[in-house]
């Protein structure tokens, strides 16, 4: 091969995108060795640094293995669903954050739908009615669908009329927002998720505290459950929950 020039800032995602695709093509086949590093240096005339991290990267993407003592090969090719998830779910630490973040929500939301199904007003109810039929959309993008559910369960906590309710959930937007993106990378939990949403804002418009929360825990504890098959599907046992306890 010639050496491949690059046209961007960022040199380590270009050679882990141009890598991707030459995987892809069939240029190197599972159980191939790969390149060493030093040989991909001089094919896209960068630092070791560079090719270093998209190696990771490739790594990551498990894309490739190494095997100690032997080098480095192509690894068999992963569903779609698993490459999606080892991205976005890169190591044992982000693991661990959307866990703590999925036990905290449990901690305090059911109480907070409660509460909304106590205090909502006639007027709230088409708006949260509304907002979980959004959250139904198949068209909504990762992003479009995780402003979306954020924007549910801030509004049940406006319904409460406790300002601390709300101002935690606000605060908890920029947490939990990773973990709604997660959550909607896959069509059919995406599609549960939303059909969660849907029978929690009917149960807080019917005024029925004790079914909202129910729903609401309901949710969240089989969201975490998700969370836990995408650790235990992308390999980083390490960052494994505590062990399952009963529904609460």
């Amino acid at each position: 091969m010639d050496v491949i020039p690059f046209q961007r800032k960022n040199r380590s995602d270009v050679i882990f995108e141009k890598l991707q695709e030459l995987i892809g093509d069939g240029q190197w086949k599972p159980g191939d060795r790969f390149p060493t590093e030093m040989e991909l240096t001089r094919l896209f005339n960068v630092g070791r640094s560079t090719v270093r991290e998209a190696l990771n990267h490739l790594k990551t993407s498990n894309l490739i293995q190494v095997v100690p003592g032997r080098g480095t090969f192509v690894t068999e090719p992963l569903g779609v669903e698993h490459q999606i998830l080892s991205r976005h779910i890169p190591d044992s630490a982000t693991a661990q954050e959307l866990f703590n973040i999925i036990e905290f929500r449990i901690c305090i939301e059911p109480s907070t739908a409660y509460l909304a199904a106590e205090r909502i007003s006639h007027a709230q109810k088409k708006k949260i009615l509304g907002i979980a039929g959004a959250v139904d959309n198949e068209d909504l993008s990762p992003s479009g669908f995780a402003e979306t559910d954020i924007a549910f369960h801030i509004f049940l906590a406006e319904i409460t009329g406790n300002p601390l309710c709300v101002e935690t959930m606000n605060y908890l937007h920029t947490f939990f927002y990773k973990q709604q993106i997660v959550t909607s990378l896959i069509a059919a939990r995406k599609k549960a998720a939303a059909q969660s949403h849907i029978a929690i804002a009917k149960a807080v418009a019917a005024h029925n505290p004790k079914l909202a929360e129910k729903e609401m825990r309901a949710h969240l504890c089989n969201t975490r459950e998700y969370l836990e098959s995408i650790v235990r599907e992308t390999a980083f046992s390490g960052a494994a929950p505590r062990e399952k306890e009963s529904r609460l």
